[in-house]
C-alpha cells in the first residue's frame, strides 16, 4: 500500500470517530432554528393580538369621547330652547337634538361592541401568551441541553483533532485536500478498500492496470467511477 494512502486510511478512522461525536452536535443549528421559528410564530401571532386588543381599546376610548360630546352638545341644545324666540328656531332646535341623539346612539351602539370584541380579544391574547410563554421555556430548556452536550463532547472532540492534526503530518496537501472533499462528499468514505477487483465503495470494477498499479503499492490509484482513493486489504 502506498504510505500515503495507509496515512488517509488512518485518517478516515479518526474523521469516522469525530463525524460520530459530532453527528448530534452538528445536528443542533438546525434544530435550533426550526425551534427559534416556532417560538417566533408564536410570539408573533401574541403580539398580533395584543396590537389589536390595543387598537379595539383605544377606539372603544374615543367612541366613549364621542357619546360623552354628543351628551353635552344635547345638554346645550336644550338649555337653548328655554331661549328660543319663535316657533321656526324652536323646531330647527329640536330637528338639531335629534339629529345629535340619533348619531350618539349610534356612536354608542359601536362602542358596546368594541368594548365585547375587546373581552373576546382579551381571552385570545391569554390564550397566545401562554401558548408563547410554554414555546419560550421549551426552547430554553432545548439550548441549555445542547450547551451541556456541546460541552461534555468538546474535550474528547479536542483530543480526536489534535490526534488527526499529527496524522495528516506529512501527507501532501493537495492529496489531503482531495481527500477532505472525497470525505465530505462520498459518505465518509473517502479511501476504499478493492475486493475481487470491485470498489467497495460504488461496486464498480475497476481496470487491470489499476489493479497492478494497487499490488504495486507505488502510485495512488483512484476509482474511476467515483472518484475514491483505492486499496487493496492485506
Amino acid at each position: 500500500m502506498h504510505p500515503h494512502v495507509k496515512k488517509l486510511l488512518e485518517l478516515q478512522k479518526v474523521d469516522q470517530e469525530i463525524s460520530s461525536l459530532t453527528k448530534d452536535i452538528d445536528s443542533l443549528p438546525a434544530e435550533e432554528a426550526k425551534r427559534r421559528k416556532r417560538l417566533d410564530e408564536l410570539e408573533r401571532i401574541a403580539a398580533e393580538k395584543r396590537a389589536r386588543m390595543t387598537k379595539a381599546d383605544l377606539d372603544s376610548r374615543a367612541l366613549d369621547k364621542a357619546v360623552m360630546g354628543s351628551d353635552e352638545e344635547i345638554k346645550k341644545l336644550n338649555e337653548r330652547l328655554n331661549m328660543v324666540r319663535n316657533n321656526a328656531e324652536y323646531q330647527a332646535t329640536l330637528f338639531q337634538i335629534e339629529a345629535v341623539r340619533k348619531d350618539r346612539d349610534v356612536t354608542q351602539e359601536e362602542c358596546l361592541k368594541l368594548l365585547e370584541s375587546i373581552e373576546e380579544l382579551r381571552k385570545e391574547v391569554a390564550v397566545a401568551d401562554e401558548a408563547a410563554a410554554g414555546e419560550r421555556k421549551i426552547f430554553e430548556g432545548f439550548l441549555a441541553e445542547a450547551n451541556k452536550l456541546r460541552a461534555s463532547r468538546a474535550g474528547a472532540v479536542g483530543e480526536v483533532r489534535q490526534r488527526r492534526k499529527v496524522m495528516s503530518e506529512g501527507v501532501p496537501q493537495d492529496l489531503l485536500n482531495e481527500y477532505e472533499a472525497l470525505y465530505k462528499t462520498r459518505d465518509r468514505q473517502a479511501v476504499s478498500p478493492v475486493d475481487n477487483n470491485y470498489c467497495q465503495g460504488c461496486y464498480n470494477k475497476i481496470t487491470l492496470n489499476d489493479t497492478a498499479r494497487l499490488m504495486g503499492g507505488s502510485s495512488v490509484v483512484r476509482c474511476n467511477s467515483c472518484e475514491r482513493i483505492l486499496y487493496l486489504p492485506r
